[in-house]
């Protein structure tokens, strides 16, 4: 067996996240103290880092959003939808940009995917001996070739299995008003143990074949991508949707145990790597390493763009209180035919925020003169933080922040990003970083 093949076996061993072990509902919230703690501790990792990062001018996403006629649009860029009852729990909590993260295979899904349409055939795959390629893979001819098949090796339960056939379809019924945008979430590479987000592009990986019990991945078709990370990205940038929206997201940090500098090689490689996920509720019920605040923090002070992105994964699957999507700020007079690349153009410029639940929301984020001025719909705790840490809070529906003028505590806080605690419930919400320098 190759080297390859051993690695891209090891990986595939290891458990995905899942929606089991479920802990509590929402997030314990971080005091003051220990967010500062985390900070520091996490702060030294990078610090030998900063020297080398790029400097950046004044940068706020939020520039030109006219609060009081955008439409927000609920968005989620990991969400695994594979039933119509989990699509039913993402249309309840209100989001219509549904980016559905498929795996086993990692194809876009469609409004009219069928069940099982993958074990019969894909028109994509990566093979060992030959790498990335297109063209027509009939799986039943394949595994039961008479000649270079390998049906006869499979237990029995597996060979009764066989034909493969195409099922009814995944959806029964998808709202008008839903966006389907291409995604899907792409893993086992040959050089990283990462699992990245393709929000609106077409490229597709893998195999339909889960721990490789039907013997693909043992005869040379690797279950995931099989191909070094930075081909990925650049195939997922030659197949998107639109070329000036969408983008790659790093998955789950924590759970994936990457590396400072493999993150920041990522965000360095291409800006269409947008950024990482800063909560992920399947995985805070795994193991309670669903926070990525710390790491987001060690990231900017670097003065890179990284955008935060919230997920609920695989949790809206079985539970309609899920906790975790995004916010697109899309202008108001955007055509019905074009908000499908405003979206993905929205993802791309930073024009959205993070929310728990979607129950507190932002009014305003806004540079006014010399003032951040700042606005939710429900009282709330507002924190600024910056390179320096949590650097102001204040308590209620309204909060003006004066920005330094001094250089160097322009340095010191280099970006500022909020948040924004509800007081009487238990959502959080969270806004890109804005560069002061």
């Amino acid at each position: 067996m190759s080297d390859m093949r051993k690695r891209k076996r090891a990986r595939s061993s290891e458990t995905s996240p899942g929606v089991s072990g479920q802990r509590s509902s929402l997030p314990a919230r971080p005091n003051r103290r220990e967010f500062l703690a985390a900070g520091c501790l996490s702060f030294a990792t990078f610090a030998s880092l900063r020297a080398d990062a790029p400097q950046r001018n004044l940068r706020n996403p939020y520039d030109g959003v006219d609060w009081k006629t955008v439409k927000a649009i609920g968005s989620g860029t990991h969400i695994h939808c594979r039933s119509q009852a989990a699509l039913d729990n993402l249309y309840a909590r209100g989001l219509r940009h549904l980016a559905i993260s498929n795996y086993y295979p990692s194809a876009p899904c469609s409004r009219d995917e069928r069940r099982g349409q993958f074990q019969v055939s894909q028109d994509f795959a990566t093979v060992e001996g030959t790498g990335y390629t297109r063209g027509n893979l009939q799986w039943n001819e394949i595994i039961q070739d008479p000649h270079t098949g390998w049906v006869n090796d499979l237990p029995e339960e597996l060979r009764k299995t066989l034909p493969f056939k195409v099922g009814g379809p995944i959806f029964e019924h998808v709202p008008d008003d839903v966006i389907i945008c291409p995604n899907a979430e792409h893993h086992s590479f040959t050089d990283s143990g990462g699992h990245f987000n393709a929000v609106g592009s077409f490229f597709a990986s893998g195999t339909f074949d889960v721990r490789g019990k039907y013997g693909l991945f043992k005869h040379g078709y690797p279950i995931g991508a099989g191909i070094p990370w930075k081909e990925f990205c650049n195939r997922v940038f030659d197949s998107l949707q639109f070329p000036e929206g969408g983008g790659i997201t790093i998955n789950h940090p924590v759970w994936s145990r990457l590396k400072p500098e493999q993150i920041l090689e990522m965000l360095d490689y291409d800006p269409r790597v947008l950024g990482i996920e800063i909560w992920n509720h399947t995985c805070e019920q795994i193991n309670g390493k669903g926070w990525a605040l710390a790491e987001w923090d060690d990231i900017l002070r670097t003065g890179r763009r990284c955008f935060g992105f919230a997920v609920s994964d695989h949790a809206h699957s079985n539970n309609r209180a899920f906790v975790g999507y995004n916010v697109l700020l899309i202008d108001d007079g955007t055509p019905t035919e074009k908000l499908p690349e405003a979206c993905l153009r929205a993802y791309r410029q930073g024009r959205f925020y993070c929310t728990l639940t979607g129950d507190l929301k932002f009014q305003q984020i806004a540079l006014v003169g010399d003032q951040l001025q700042i606005a939710t719909t429900l009282p709330s705790t507002i924190r600024l933080v910056s390179a320096a840490g949590i650097v102001a809070e204040h308590q209620g529906t309204d909060f003006a922040w004066k920005l330094p003028r001094e250089r160097a505590e322009l340095n010191r806080h280099r970006y500022v990003r909020i948040e924004a605690s509800q007081q009487k419930g238990n959502d959080r919400i969270f806004s890109q970083p804005l560069f002061l320098v």
